[in-house]
């Protein structure tokens, strides 16, 4: 029983209309995600550009124009796909113009084709490839940020994945599509019909999968942001504690020699008591900017673990140079400017250090002579930097 191209493409269109209002409905409810209206958007043209398909298959002698809105409407939609994806991976540029450009290129094609009086099979092959080409592209943006999202640590995005891999079947209906076409010759009415039903097949088949995809990759991204979340400290935007303890367990397991650093900003209860909470949390975001640019960003984790305590944990550095840093961050804090409400504190950091021995695969233990280390500054005068040594 041959398959009618009329059906697959109402079958199409129905598949792609959903898709259409699931990621509306996304849209609507988080209009802070550009990725969401994008997809929408691509779902919509996808399906208005099947519509237009199936009113031109009516039709005898359909238009050029008509046909030209309808492919117009089809390179849309994976430009919008495309576009949708670089706002997920929060890729700067977004570069709105050239995709929109490509996008319009199989509409603008098939339009000068047949105005230009080329043979049909010919423009629709062509067309056909340049829509090849442009999921060729979708699958390019998804495949290379597989492993590659900083979100995901350790974990295989799998619904990007399945994505990735649609998106690749849709670029080789597209060009099986073109050889098929191609092949037919002349007018090529039958093979342009065999063409549709390539790619509808290949679009009912996948159509679903690859909406449901779209969506677990949205979730698969709130997972880990709620994950990132519960490891990071509100107001610091530094790791809290239970960061700092996962990323050190794996520095622990393959990196020496390693230093911890713990430093309290010393007399923080009068800063709290003189200017409000409001001025020490000011104070404490201005310790937090200061850390940061004073440690090495690829050998630090940085912490805050309660009030006014951070942890420094330093890899590759030797007592020497641990000891050298702590000393220079005292120094940098004692002459650094904390301004509050117009008034410049005078602020001073004491410092505990302290190193994991090589037979130790938890943090504690140094976190806990690094701590004594720090008290033994405070009954020392402050503004001083200890040392306690493994047992």
């Amino acid at each position: 029983m041959p398959l009618d191209p009329d059906t697959l493409l109402a079958s199409s269109m129905f598949i792609n209309a959903s898709g259409a209002i699931v990621f509306s409905l996304f849209w609507l409810a988080d209009r802070r995600s550009p990725e969401l209206a994008l997809w929408a958007a691509g779902y919509v043209l996808i399906t208005l550009g099947l519509l237009g398909m199936m009113l031109l298959s009516t039709t005898d002698y359909p238009s050029a124009w008509a046909g030209g809105a309808a492919f117009l409407l089809c390179g849309l939609s994976p430009a919008c796909f495309w576009l949708g994806t670089r706002c997920f991976d929060r890729i700067r540029p977004v570069w709105w113009g050239p995709a929109l450009v490509a996008g319009s290129m199989p509409g603008l094609q098939y339009l000068v084709g047949i105005e230009l009086g080329r043979p049909p099979a010919s423009v629709a092959a062509t067309t056909a490839l340049l829509l090849a080409v442009l999921y060729a592209f979708n699958t390019h943006v998804l495949a290379r940020g597989i492993g590659r999202d900083p979100s995901l640590p350790g974990r295989w995005p799998v619904a990007r994945m399945v994505v990735s891999v649609c998106l690749g079947l849709y670029c080789l209906s597209f060009i099986a599509s073109a050889l098929v076409t191609w092949h037919g010759g002349g007018s090529g009415v039958e093979a342009e019909a065999a063409s549709i039903v390539i790619v509808s097949v290949v679009d009912n088949l996948l159509g679903v999968i690859s909406c449901i995809a779209m969506a677990g990759m949205l979730w698969e991204r709130a997972r880990a942001d709620l994950a990132r979340e519960a490891r990071i400290d509100p107001l610091t935007g530094l790791l809290n504690r239970r960061g700092l303890h996962d990323g050190a367990r794996r520095w622990l397991a393959r990196s020496r020699p390693l230093a911890v650093i713990i430093a309290d900003i010393d007399r923080f209860k009068r800063i709290n008591d003189a200017h409000g909470h409001a001025g020490g949390d000011l104070v404490l975001t201005t310790f937090a900017h200061l850390i940061r640019d004073v440690c090495p960003a690829e050998d630090s984790l940085l912490a805050r673990i309660g009030g006014e305590e951070f942890v420094i944990l330093l890899r590759h550095a030797d007592p020497d140079a641990a000891r050298h840093f702590a000393d220079r961050l005292r120094h940098e804090v004692e002459t650094g400017g904390f301004l509050v409400a117009g008034e410049r504190l005078a602020i001073t950091v004491s410092i505990g250090l302290a190193f994991p021995s090589a037979a130790e695969t938890d943090l504690t233990p140094a976190l806990e002579r690094a701590d004594r280390a720090l008290y033994a500054a405070k009954r020392g005068g402050r503004n001083r930097v200890e040392e306690l040594a493994a047992v």
